[in-house]
């Protein structure tokens, strides 16, 4: 599972970027002015206070990672190749999320800001896809899933709202909107991470350039991507986005209620008690158990 935390690399990875990646791209100065979740989440989370040491432990040990998982990678394309398969396989290099190493003053995942929620994605399929092209489109995780569908002439799913980006990738002329979503809730009573007793229910949309991430309870954001890639200018207050806010906030709560979800993983929590109560009763016997225990995320000095 790389590149992921606990930034723990191999000792030769390593080294091999000790001192040789830089700082954070987005000031620190501008924590000062973050969103009040995630000033919350910073404190929550333990992260307030990471020296400019640790930072660069972790950035290098993160680009260690990196560079391991790039050369899994190269071994199986070579084996690909090696049985004659490379040329007639499609390929997608992809993740379920980005990584915040410091930027913004913030850590790991769990953000809509681009270095958490946008994502790689790569695809290879020399029989069928042209080499070299740049799509610069809006396309999100749905979208790759509705396309290796599309390669593979299988049926889309049902309920899914993914698009084929074979047109795009093959130059082929067609409408698409530069539209994604994004969103992030969180239990309080079953989550993963430190969250308060009010849970956490936000919401992304990404429309040509401009994002808006809303926040339920909370203040919005709003960033235009274009003329601010670092998203340091939060526009929401500025009354010449004022319909930008408008339609945005309608387009991302269109269909999405928080109370609805709520009211889900409150039965979702449920089911886990009573299962929870069943394994306690049973003892059944494990195959494989996540221990994940305090100790394992650690920097070496």
């Amino acid at each position: 599972m790389l590149p992921h935390q606990p930034f723990v690399a191999r000792a030769e990875d390593y080294e091999r970027y000790a001192g040789r990646v830089g700082p954070p791209r987005t000031p620190v100065a501008f924590s000062d002015a973050l969103h009040p979740h995630l000033r919350d989440w910073r404190s929550r989370c333990g992260i307030e206070e990471v020296t400019e040491e640790e930072i660069a432990r972790a950035r290098a040990a993160y680009w260690g990672l990196v560079d391991r998982m790039d050369r899994m990678i190269g071994q199986l394309l070579a084996a690909l190749e090696q049985n004659d398969l490379l040329h007639n396989t499609l390929i997608v290099y992809t993740s379920d999320h980005g990584e915040q190493v410091g930027e913004h003053g913030l850590w790991w995942k769990q953000t809509f800001y681009e270095d958490s929620a946008r994502i790689p994605a790569i695809l290879w399929w020399p029989s069928q896809l042209p080499s070299g092209i740049h799509c610069d489109r809006v396309c999100s995780s749905l979208d790759l899933n509705a396309t290796m569908l599309d390669a593979l002439n299988c049926p889309s799913l049902p309920e899914s709202r993914g698009r084929s980006m074979l047109p795009l990738l093959r130059n082929e002329s067609q409408t698409w909107e530069d539209v994604a979503f994004c969103e992030f809730c969180l239990d309080p009573a079953g989550a993963a991470g430190p969250v308060g007793e009010e849970g956490v229910f936000q919401r992304m949309i990404r429309c040509g350039e401009w994002k808006l991430n809303y926040y339920h309870q909370q203040p919005s954001q709003l960033f235009n991507l274009q003329e601010d890639p670092r998203e340091t200018n939060d526009r929401i207050a500025d009354p010449d986005c004022a319909d930008v806010v408008s339609e945005l906030t309608e387009r991302v709560l269109d269909g999405w209620n928080p109370d609805d979800i709520a009211e889900h993983m409150a039965h979702q929590r449920l089911d886990r008690e009573i299962l929870a109560r069943w394994a306690r009763q049973t003892e059944p016997e494990d195959e494989f158990r996540w221990d994940l225990r305090p100790e394992m995320d650690y920097i070496d000095p």
